[in-house]
């Protein structure tokens, strides 16, 4: 069952850089494309991304998340069970510092006020978020915002059904004091996009919190392909440090909070806090 999960068939369109827009069609494959998925460094920028990506449609219904995830899961506990319980200790072993949590991040830089979680899933991660929130949601699955809808709508929240970039061009401009992408932006054929429309949505003083695997992680390169951060073919982006902030400013938002502890080496995800700024002073957390 999980090999014909692993093999279901795709339909594929050819993406340039997400990042600065380079066609790298005469590159070749990177050392992490696995099968006839082509992972590509840009000759431009450098940026890691998947050139043969699915159309949207194909990620949302046949092969959404909740369906490809544990698939998977299954497949590398399968193929190297070994490995896979070693890169979970030693991810473990190297957490030096506390983890990021969502709601901490959230009670310090989101005010009070409309927030909405881009790719929310069944909506029960922004459904629990503490503090004076009206909740909200957009999902492309069909499935997925019908739960939602029954966890945020009785909130006084709403969803929209929409791909990201889309859906936040749908919300009122300028009145979201909040927007949440966990583990999502990875997934976005057209990162940019969504990024400039967390700009429009978010009020000045607004704050969006992205977190994305780290591509830079150490535990990347002692693992190569079994690293946790590969997902093919639904991991379209592969952020460092230094490019998730790139393009976060390049689509007019300011970086609110992206120290070391937020990127540590050591470690597979980062958080940052991005904003917009009220009247040019930086976005400042609540004390």
């Amino acid at each position: 069952m999980v090999a014909a999960l692993a093999r279901a068939s795709y339909r594929t369109r050819h993406r340039v850089c997400p990042a600065c827009g380079r066609d790298n069609a005469a590159v070749d494959p990177g050392p992490y494309s696995k099968g006839e998925w082509q992972v590509k460094t840009c000759r431009g920028c450098g940026f890691v991304y998947l050139e043969n990506a699915p159309v949207y449609d194909d990620l949302a219904t046949t092969h959404a998340w909740e369906k490809s995830a544990p698939a998977e899961g299954a497949l590398r506990r399968a193929e190297s069970p070994v490995l896979q319980g070693l890169s979970k200790g030693t991810r473990f072993r190297l957490h030096w510092f506390k983890r990021t949590r969502l709601a901490k991040l959230a009670a310090r830089y989101v005010p009070p006020g409309l927030v909405v979680d881009v790719g929310c899933g069944d909506g029960w991660q922004i459904a629990n978020l503490p503090g004076d929130y009206v909740r909200c949601g957009i999902e492309i699955s069909q499935d997925m915002a019908a739960r939602a809808r029954a966890n945020l709508e009785p909130r006084g929240g709403f969803v929209v059904t929409a791909p990201a970039a889309e859906g936040l061009r749908s919300v009122p401009a300028g009145r979201f004091s909040g927007v949440v992408m966990r583990s999502f932006l990875e997934h976005d054929s057209e990162p940019r996009a969504t990024l400039a429309g967390v700009a429009r949505a978010l009020r000045p003083g607004g704050a969006a919190i992205i977190k994305v695997p780290n591509y830079a992680s150490l535990n990347r390169l002692a693992m190569g392909k079994r690293w946790c951060g590969f997902r093919w073919p639904d991991h379209v982006n592969y952020f460092t440090p230094r490019s998730l902030a790139r393009m976060v400013r390049n689509e007019g938002l300011v970086v609110a909070r992206f120290g070391l502890v937020d990127h540590l080496p050591t470690s597979d995800n980062m958080w940052m806090v991005a904003g917009k700024p009220v009247a040019g002073k930086p976005v400042a957390g609540r004390p």
